[in-house]
């Protein structure tokens, strides 16, 4: 058991807990956190195991038996990507944080990777501070969309297609150096209830659970050929129809310059919630 931060906090590796372990940790990282999240079990590995986590090189923090923080790897190659990171709320503000995150640079550095990622709300100032402090930059603001119930009209009929065919499209029809969440790698490990559409093999989308009361626009591409000859407002169009009734939101992880007058143009609103892209270079001799 690593017990090299603060005598009160000791950490295990992810690979030794439950889903329902580390689940109870992420609930108490980030109870009071600016977007309320609430994890299950179930939902944990769900979206973890898209993105890749290393359950060897992730922790989970307790205090006196009790959970206490997470931090939480992700890992491709040469990179390595901060995907949740948090302390309960009587462990923040005394450096803590810094020094938790301090030994996870200092880690990857020794594994030998090359860059390190993350993603922060932008309003979150104490811990775009931090992540500032310990040499991470911003590369590019990542920016969520909505769109309310309008009544759909009559349009082009969808063909369903396997999740892993979206993104084997979007690895071949995909815009080059996307964020984490929206490649094709990413992409590759989604799975029912997750589903995925085509539209003449022209244009393509993929959306999440479409049971849930506002669907999520999880991801969506045209064929290069096919661009700006209206095939991804005619996706959209029958998405809409094909799920009348509910409202759509596109979580803040699409770059800010990405089809921003696209969706603009449809009518989809841009949500004020944003996040900032930051990247650390693993490479350089030391830590700040």
């Amino acid at each position: 058991m690593n017990t090299s931060v603060p005598q009160t906090l000791v950490s295990r590796p992810v690979a030794e807990c439950t889903a329902a372990e580390v689940a109870a940790a992420l609930g108490r990282a980030f109870a009071g956190y600016i977007v309320p999240l609430n994890f299950t079990a179930e939902a944990y590995e769900r979206r973890f195991r898209a993105e890749d986590l290393d359950p060897y090189t992730s922790r989970v923090y307790e205090r006196d038996g009790a959970p206490a923080g997470v931090m939480l790897i992700a890992r491709r190659g040469w990179n390595s990507r901060i995907a949740a990171m948090g302390l309960a709320p009587e462990l923040r503000g005394g450096g803590l944080g810094r020094r938790v995150l301090g030994e996870t640079i200092a880690e990857a550095r020794a594994r030998g990777e090359r860059t390190m990622v993350l993603e922060v709300i932008e309003g979150n100032a104490p811990a775009v501070a931090l992540y500032t402090k310990l040499g991470f930059r911003p590369r590019r603001r990542l920016v969520g969309y909505r769109w309310e119930v309008q009544i759909p009209e009559p349009s082009d009929p969808l063909e369903e297609i396997d999740p892993l065919d979206f993104a084997r499209i979007v690895a071949r029809e995909g815009e080059p150096d996307l964020p984490w969440m929206l490649t094709a790698e990413t992409l590759a490990a989604f799975a029912p209830p997750s589903r995925a559409f085509r539209l003449e093999d022209r244009a393509f989308a993929m959306i999440s659970d479409p049971a849930a009361e506002r669907l999520a626009l999880t991801a969506l591409v045209v064929a290069r050929d096919h661009r700006r000859q209206g095939w991804g407002s005619r996706l959209l169009s029958a998405l809409s129809e094909t799920f009348a009734g509910r409202p759509w939101a596109i979580s803040p992880i699409v770059p800010e310059g990405l089809a921003a007058g696209f969706f603009t143009r449809l009518g989809w609103e841009r949500q004020p919630l944003c996040q900032w892209e930051m990247v650390l270079d693993l490479a350089s001799s030391a830590a700040p």
